[in-house]
């Protein structure tokens, strides 16, 4: 065999040369995909611990509240300069709420361009007039992307002379997010805000009897205790938030501003005397889907139907129970279907909610129990399927609340067997204050 010249061995050992960073290429490649897989589906305190490894010498903040150099902390404060609501006086309701927090603060923005926020432990004796509970627990990346532009565009729209108080209930690993988002949130709109982060556990607790009756009839697949809490929290948010709050927003954290959070709370000046919940109508024809037995047997019943119909729809619809008519001639304003509710933005008016008895009965297992059978309902959203039965069953203890302050963006049903009639359930008239970008869908720029 002749030997190979020298020109033929330095070609032999650069394609050897160039396979073997192939492969080191392939493997780093390969490397990178694992990580990023790795970060998609980590939650991001889980992150950070990961990169504190490589960044030990930074100091830890003041009590783990994840400030930075830029942010002052004031152990407490006792007389806060902004306009706060009138103190509360108990001192066992606020023990109680105590008992559910992690912490509370009041974050002020910087003085100037360069300054230090100014943070302050607050106490259960300060409030505001403007209560916003949200959840925010078990946190991944996505859930993150959503409640920063929850927050943003919450401070975004809102009015400089207003305080908010945001009330979170989240768990010890979400909480250090919350932290970090709203004191960058601050430092932008330059807006004041008071939070609370309450440990949802504890708070679950508070609604376990709750839970217990609604799991069998309005959740498809009962996971655990903790994650079926989390779908029916607004039904009992009055043993969570203080005793002397009067009155309170639940929303989404996929829930995105486009007008200031103190119009949402003007709606409750338009309540009745017995009106406890506000949410606005569904916007797919999901329970046209749940009820289609009662449907079948009451074809002209207006429970599942879109919210806008035309005079003639409407004339025809009757209810199944009295057969009287829905629209009658005589009224002025033209009446609506009923497609259900939707519990994506839920306005309580809480002294009312403590007070109702009709209210504290319904939520026994025999009094569901009776409800789903009449119209033979078996759900799958949980508290939203409750205020559904509950708005039509009861329908002056709801509110009925405009859609555009609950702008669904969900597209599902579309694809799912009901293309003919989506677009009338999801029709939504007028300029939208709130989308809210459930199945993870996107919200309009």
């Amino acid at each position: 065999m002749a030997e190979m010249s020298p020109g033929d061995k330095l070609i032999k050992i650069i394609k050897l040369g160039h396979l073997k960073m192939a492969k080191v290429m392939f493997l780093i490649i390969s490397a990178i995909v694992c990580i990023v897989i790795f970060y998609a589906n980590t939650n991001i305190i889980g992150r950070r611990s990961l990169f504190a490894l490589f960044l030990n010498n930074r100091s830890e903040p003041v009590g783990g509240g994840g400030f930075d150099d830029h942010t002052r902390i004031i152990v407490e404060n006792t007389n806060p300069t902004l306009p706060l609501a009138n103190a509360y006086a108990s001192s066992s309701t606020e023990g109680n709420r105590k008992a559910l927090a992690i912490k509370s603060l009041l974050i002020r923005p910087p003085t100037s361009k360069t300054g230090a926020l100014e943070i302050f432990n607050i106490t259960g004796s300060q409030t505001s007039d403007y209560n916003i509970f949200v959840i925010y627990t078990k946190e991944n990346y996505q859930l993150h992307v959503k409640f920063e532009l929850f927050a943003h565009s919450l401070l975004k729209f809102s009015t400089p002379d207003v305080l908010l108080y945001l009330h979170v209930l989240t768990d010890e690993i979400s909480a250090h997010s919350v932290d970090q988002m709203l004191e960058k949130e601050v430092r932008r709109y330059r807006r004041a805000i008071m939070y609370t982060l309450y440990n949802m556990r504890l708070c679950a607790e508070r609604v376990v009897d709750i839970v217990n009756s609604m799991t069998p009839y309005f959740s498809s697949t009962p996971k655990s205790y903790y994650s079926d809490s989390l779908f029916f929290l607004s039904l009992g948010l009055h043993r969570i938030a203080d005793e002397r709050m009067e009155r309170a927003v639940l929303l989404d954290c996929d829930i995105v501003f486009r007008a200031d959070v103190r119009l949402l709370f003007a709606e409750f000046e338009r309540f009745s005397k017995e009106n406890l919940f506000g949410l606005a109508p569904e916007l797919t024809p999901v329970y046209r889907h749940i009820l289609y037995r009662y449907r079948a047997n009451f074809p002209n019943t207006d429970f599942g139907s879109p919210f806008y119909m035309s005079p003639n729809e409407l004339y025809n619809l009757v209810s199944a129970e009295t057969h009287t008519h829905k629209m009658r001639k005589s009224e002025k304003h033209l009446r609506h279907g009923y497609p259900g509710l939707n519990s994506g933005v839920v306005l309580l008016h809480l002294t009312a909610i403590r007070h109702s008895r009709l209210y504290h009965d319904q939520l026994q297992e025999t009094a569901i129990r009776k409800l789903t059978s009449k119209y033979m309902f078996k759900g799958h959203l949980g508290d939203q399927d409750f205020f559904t039965l509950l708005g039509y069953e009861f329908p002056n203890l709801i509110y009925r609340l405009d859609c555009v302050w609950n702008r669904q963006l969900c597209t599902w049903w579309k694809d799912h067997g009901y293309s003919d009639v989506f677009d009338k359930y999801f029709t939504c008239k007028g300029r939208i204050k709130m989308y809210h970008g459930n199945c993870n869908a996107r919200v309009p720029e």
